[in-house]
């Protein structure tokens, strides 16, 4: 790898390091979900209805664990059940209706912090940011999709 690629790396890491500590300490609403159950809203809300063996296995989570949260999150009603439509003797699990309102106002909350933080940020930075924020959504969109 060169120099400018491990360089690169290392910058890339941090700001990931960076952000996921932002977003689990300043911008995610957490009074009425874990961060596990956070994250399978997220992960149902961008890839849909999953079985829960993939769920657990998406989430590197063992299959009893996951069973578990999602039993407790259909329990709150964030959560149902449809028949897999490959194999009838299975299920998947996906947002209910309630899930989703909760995931969108949990967006909301998100950018409505991120908008109060903004503001205080210089105009220039504000562009950069936010033509920084189009490559990194781009690029790791683009690595999300390759570890699928």
């Amino acid at each position: 790898m060169s120099q400018t690629g491990a360089d690169g790396a290392e910058s890339v890491s941090e700001m990931l390091a960076l952000a996921t500590d932002t977003m689990w300490r300043y911008l995610v609403d957490r009074d009425d979900l874990s961060a596990s159950a956070a994250l399978v809203l997220n992960r149902l809300s961008h890839e849909g209805p999953m079985r829960v063996t993939a769920l657990a296995t998406a989430e590197g989570a063992s299959q009893s664990g996951m069973t578990q949260l999602v039993q407790r999150m259909e329990r709150q009603g964030l959560l149902e059940r449809s028949d897999d439509p490959d194999d009838g003797r299975a299920s998947r699990v996906m947002l209910s209706e309630a899930g989703k309102q909760n995931w969108d106002a949990r967006a909301e909350v998100r950018k409505l912090r991120i908008a109060e933080w903004m503001s205080t940020v210089s105009e220039d930075d504000q562009v950069a940011l936010w033509l920084a924020a189009k490559v990194v959504v781009r690029v790791l969109g683009q690595m999300r999709g390759a570890t699928s």
